[in-house]
């Protein structure tokens, strides 16, 4: 009973501790946004970061072989995307980084079996990294 009332004792500050740790890493992305890989892992893994780095409407964009397809999702019609875990889950899956300047990325999302090539384009506005739309090369 002893050591249920002191892990009990101690679980704020666990959980305290978690949360300033959370804080920091955010804070130190924002803080040095020149590093777009600390910023993308940041933005693959936590939903509340990746709902506050998106630009809404977000255009996207459907290539089909005859026609070009373009929709807006709205900020409530987005659902948390983790590119990198993605990337594991298959052996085919690849993710690559494409600089296209000094304030815009294109990380591309491919799986050659599936026929899956989908763009997402980051610009950096404010000096800050943003998802700002998507084009979906599918086959």
């Amino acid at each position: 009973m002893k050591l249920i009332a002191f892990l009990l004792f101690l679980a704020p500050f666990f959980n305290e501790s978690y949360a300033k740790k959370e804080i920091g890493l955010v804070e130190e992305i924002e803080n040095n946004e020149d590093d777009f890989d600390k910023f993308f892992k940041e933005f693959c893994r936590n939903s509340t970061f990746q709902l506050s780095r998106i630009k809404f409407p977000l255009k996207v964009v459907v290539v089909d072989d005859e026609k070009r397809n373009e929709k807006m999702i709205q900020q409530n019609d987005w659902r948390h995307t983790n590119l990198q875990k993605l990337k594991r889950e298959h052996p085919k899956n690849r993710l690559e980084t494409v600089d296209k300047g000094t304030d815009s990325k294109d990380v591309v999302f491919t799986n050659k079996e599936s026929g899956e090539v989908v763009h997402h384009l980051f610009s950096k506005i404010d000096n800050q990294w943003y998802l700002t739309s998507i084009i979906d090369e599918s086959e």
